[in-house]
């Protein structure tokens, strides 16, 4: 972490997975099939819940799906520069 606080190297560190999937995603989506390309944000979406229940299980799951519907709800757009912080509700 060299001179990062945990939430700084937290931050950072999905800051640089969306970086990489966001520069991978695009190619990927291009040449999938028209049909596959029309649904590919919602298959993505599936799959990452789906990873995300699968190491923390339902109820953790649920808890940063209303995290991240209360940040869009309250006008938050998550970039790679700006991600979400999933750890508190914009009360």
């Amino acid at each position: 972490m060299n001179k990062l606080g945990r939430a700084e190297y937290d931050a950072w560190a999905v800051e640089l997975a969306m970086e990489t999937l966001e520069r991978r995603i695009e190619p990927i989506v291009s040449e999938a099939p028209l049909s596959a390309q029309t649904r590919f944000n919602n298959a993505l979406l599936n799959l990452a819940v789906n990873r995300i229940v699968a190491v923390e299980g339902g109820k953790f799951t649920a808890g940063i799906l209303w995290r991240l519907a209360d940040a869009i709800a309250n006008g938050a757009k998550p970039t790679p520069r700006a991600p979400v912080d999933l750890t508190v509700l914009n009360s």
